[in-house]
């Protein structure tokens, strides 16, 4: 469930954007997304994801956890993957 939803997230997120491309690990506990291109650009970006209280949470170093899948929140997640 954890991984399909992150998935999910993701993919609206990049849905009509060319040039991504990331890998996906999974430990059991955690999602990690790892991007190593965004926007035809080089990158090196790790968003970290996980459930609480059936509620999608992404990681990220300058925000800390923060809901994705409520109101206008996926923004952390592209301040973070564009910065």
């Amino acid at each position: 469930m954890l991984e399909e939803r992150t998935l999910d997230f993701i993919k609206k997120q990049i849905l009509d954007l060319n040039d991504f491309s990331y890998k996906l690990e999974d430990d059991g506990e955690y999602i990690y997304i790892i991007f190593s291109e965004a926007l035809g650009k080089d990158i090196e970006k790790e968003f970290t994801f996980k459930l609480i209280d059936e509620t999608l949470f992404m990681h990220t170093t300058s925000y800390g956890w923060k809901p994705v899948e409520k109101g206008a929140a996926n923004k952390y997640f592209w301040i973070e993957l564009l910065k």
